[in-house]
């Protein structure tokens, strides 16, 4: 796999969500190809345009569901893929890695607090070297606690320990907003994680959009709503997961004029960092 190129953002858009109006049937995996199909390669069109790297992130319910989703994507594009969605589905998931010889291709998602001994070995025998890092947990929501989260604590296993005893060789660390006010401290533990570590770091701002469109119904417009979220969670980011694949043009533009901002900055963003945290 040709790991993604995280010196500019990355754009990851989810499809086969619950909900998605092209699937007919989740528990089965039915869902409309045409439209799937002009979806992603609307991403890739796009991705081209702005000079943006834009991956899937690719939902599932069921195993039956991601068997059947995995054997479209990997025939419609040639990019790597996150696998993500229900932990049956994950699992079928992974089985179908082994089976199909498709590790390369496949970013797992995730590696987590919640992680069931069966779901670590089917990881570990699926052979998965690339995974994200869901560092979120309701006990550790502050900045120093994600670091905590991330690194262990005595008490709980590290995720980067946890990730590398699996033999995961390249990880996205996911630092999870749940709504508008905990982006503040996302964009506070990006900075500390990107201190702290190698690795590329981002977070989901669609979980915001998703919180503040039921939390103020008529007074937002939409696309002002994720363009604006997205803008703010990029500011530190490697990737972002911007949330349906249909919202791509919104993602896209909004990223482009972003990082032509950071790229006028006199000081770039690790430079920002490494002085703000030593």
């Amino acid at each position: 796999m040709t790991w993604p190129d995280f010196s500019r953002i990355v754009l990851i858009g989810s499809i086969f969500y619950s909900r998605h109006r092209i699937v007919e049937d989740h528990s089965r995996g039915i869902f409309d190809r045409e439209k799937a199909e002009e979806l992603i390669n609307r991403q890739e069109e796009l991705s081209d345009s702005f000079g943006i790297e834009g991956i899937l992130d690719v939902v599932a319910e069921t195993e039956e569901a991601i068997a059947r989703y995995l054997d479209f994507v990997v025939d419609i594009t040639e990019k790597p893929f996150i696998l993500d969605g229900y932990l049956e589905a994950r699992l079928g998931g992974l089985r179908y890695v082994e089976d199909h010889g498709i590790a390369d291709r496949v970013i797992y998602n995730s590696i987590n607090p919640l992680n069931t001994g069966d779901e670590l070995e089917s990881i570990r025998r699926a052979g998965i070297k690339n995974a994200v890092v869901f560092d979120y947990d309701p006990s550790y929501t502050s900045p120093s606690r994600r670091i905590l989260l991330l690194s262990g604590d005595g008490r709980k296993e590290g995720l980067i320990h946890r990730a590398s005893r699996l033999g995961i060789a390249n990880i996205m660390i996911d630092v999870v907003p749940t709504d508008i006010r905990s982006l503040g401290e996302v964009l506070e533990t990006l900075m500390l994680v990107k201190s702290a570590y190698p690795y590329p770091a981002g977070c989901g701002p669609a979980n915001v959009s998703y919180y503040m469109a039921d939390y103020l119904k008529e007074e937002l417009d939409t696309k002002v709503l994720v363009s604006s979220v997205d803008s703010v969670a990029q500011l530190f980011s490697d990737f972002i997961f911007y949330g349906p694949v249909e919202r791509a043009e919104i993602a896209f533009q909004s990223a482009y004029i972003v990082e032509e901002v950071k790229e006028g900055l006199s000081m770039k963003m690790h430079e920002f960092i490494g002085e703000r945290y030593d």
